[in-house]
């Protein structure tokens, strides 16, 4: 996944948010590989701990933002930043994951790049102002990268 979101992103100095992030492997990868923040965002408050500490043991705390709520109220919420880059890997329970494409649109920087899991039985509907640049499948899990025009 990192080798396509690098062949259109630099992850470098991205700012990042990992949305749904659990363990925050996705986040936390970003960040070893350059990013100029991460926030993540989860309604488990002992998933954010832990990733909180592994970062401190790592002495990278100062570059993370952790939010315990459920993402899609904060995202209704949330207009104060932009993302160079989104992860999105909600639970697979959702009926219609691809419904926070358009949730997370105005968080995205323009040409900003957003990653989304969901079960592959699940369609993706896309609007004029995301373009799919990559997906495939694995299993029942079916993945993209998606540009936010």
């Amino acid at each position: 996944m990192f080798n396509w979101i690098r062949q259109d992103i630099e992850i470098a100095e991205c700012k990042v948010l990992d949305l749904f992030c659990g363990s925050g492997v996705l986040g936390l990868e970003a960040m070893s590989r350059g990013a100029a923040s991460a926030c993540f965002v989860d309604h488990n408050v002992e998933c954010l701990k832990g990733i909180g500490s592994l970062l401190t043991r790592l002495n990278a705390s100062h570059k993370a933002k952790f939010i315990n709520k459920e993402v899609s109220s904060w995202l209704e919420h949330n207009i104060d930043e932009q993302y160079d880059l989104v992860f999105l890997d909600p639970p697979f329970a959702f009926d219609n994951p691809g419904i926070y494409l358009s949730k997370v649109k105005h968080l995205v920087k323009k040409n900003g790049i957003v990653y989304l899991e969901n079960k592959s039985s699940t369609s993706i509907t896309l609007d004029s102002e995301v373009k799919c640049l990559r997906s495939a499948k694995a299993g029942i899990i079916h993945y993209g990268l998606y540009r936010i025009l």
